[in-house]
């Protein structure tokens, strides 16, 4: 199917309005025989045409007092048109010559085909459920009140204390001895004068 054209008229009086360009020829002008009528005073009657050549259509400038313009290039003879291209007639009618190609023969999907195409398509893969993941540090998990236990640590360990009973040794030991040095003084003071001369402390013959 070949490609088929229109005009859109973007300022000037009917801007916004949309020519079909459907006839093998069609003329531009104030006039009101012309296919594309454009009441405006920079417009003559008879301004321009628009003929079909191959696929695409052909401006041509009818002599117009104001003259026709193809993005902002004036005419000076006929001028093959491109899609998107501006044509400017006089100083402020501005159109864009557009394509407006509609297939008619284009296949459609139909409801039943896209339906039976949904039938057999395979079930999504179920998601992947993750693992929760373990902190690498941890070797075991504590009670909520102690501590947790890493690798490479050594557990904390209270101080062994020394047993009390060689304290009490000790001290009964203390006592004994001021025991036995209290008894001794008592016994020395108490002893006879024979015994204190035996003493070997005296010098010899001053024994009191």
């Amino acid at each position: 199917m070949p490609p088929t054209f229109r005009l859109v008229i973007r300022t000037g009086p009917t801007a916004g309005k949309v020519h079909n360009l459907d006839k093998p020829e069609m003329t531009v002008g104030r006039d009101l025989n012309t296919e594309i009528v454009i009441n405006d005073p920079e417009i003559s009657r008879r301004h321009a045409r628009l003929f079909l050549q191959g696929n695409t259509y052909v401006l041509e400038d009818l002599g117009s007092t104001n003259g026709s313009f193809v993005n902002n290039q004036r005419l000076s003879g006929p001028h093959m048109l491109r899609p998107g291209e501006v044509i400017t007639f006089g100083e402020r009618i501005t159109a864009a010559f557009e394509v407006a190609m509609v297939d008619a023969d284009a296949t459609q999907v139909s409801t039943t085909a896209r339906q039976m195409d949904q039938q057999f398509m395979p079930p999504p893969p179920p998601p992947v459920q993750q693992q929760p993941q373990v902190p690498p540090a941890y070797v075991q998990q504590t009670p909520f009140d102690a501590e947790p236990v890493y690798a490479n640590q050594v557990p904390y360990s209270e101080p062994v204390e020394k047993p009390k009973s060689s304290k009490v040794l000790i001290i009964v030991a203390i006592v004994l001895l001021l025991l036995f040095c209290i008894c001794l003084a008592i016994g020395l003071y108490f002893a006879p004068k024979e015994l204190w001369c035996l003493l070997p402390v005296w010098p010899e013959g001053a024994c009191p």
